[in-house]
């Protein structure tokens, strides 16, 4: 379940992150008007990351912080495009202003999660260290981590 979630998240900023910046060199150079789209984009993308992360959250998991991202993408990341377009894209969001104010949301969302994700392995291994408290001490031990 936990590669399987890792996954999907990998899947989701990898898209996050393809789409707004890496990216072959040599693609075509995207028209005007799809560079406003990109911009458009990029922004509503920066906002919904803005608006994830603008409350502690400290207590997600990693399930949580994946559900808040998939929920809050914005329609303009989700479209299918070649790899062609996606270069053009991500070369045309790269050149908007807000992009290095989101690549810093995206690798502070990215911080996050591999800290909910690290959270929830401390546990199972704290479990298997425990061994003559039985129920006890698996509520105390509980009871600490929180």
């Amino acid at each position: 379940m936990r590669n399987v979630l890792s996954f999907g998240l990998l899947m989701i900023l990898g898209a996050a992150w393809m789409g707004c910046g890496a990216g072959s060199e040599s693609a075509e150079t995207a028209t005007a008007s799809s560079d406003a789209d990109a911009c458009t984009c990029l922004a509503e993308m920066k906002s919904s990351l803005e608006g994830i992360l603008q409350d502690d959250h400290s207590d997600w998991t990693a399930k949580q912080w994946t559900q808040s991202l998939s929920k809050s993408t914005a329609p303009c990341m989700r479209k299918e495009r070649t790899p062609e377009e996606l270069s053009a894209w991500s070369q045309a969001q790269s050149a908007c202003d807000d992009y290095a104010a989101y690549k810093e949301l995206v690798s502070s969302f990215r911080t996050k999660l591999t800290a909910a994700v690290q959270d929830s392995k401390q546990l199972p291994q704290n479990i298997k260290d425990m061994t003559s408290d039985g129920a006890k001490g698996l509520l105390d031990q509980l009871s600490k981590q929180r």
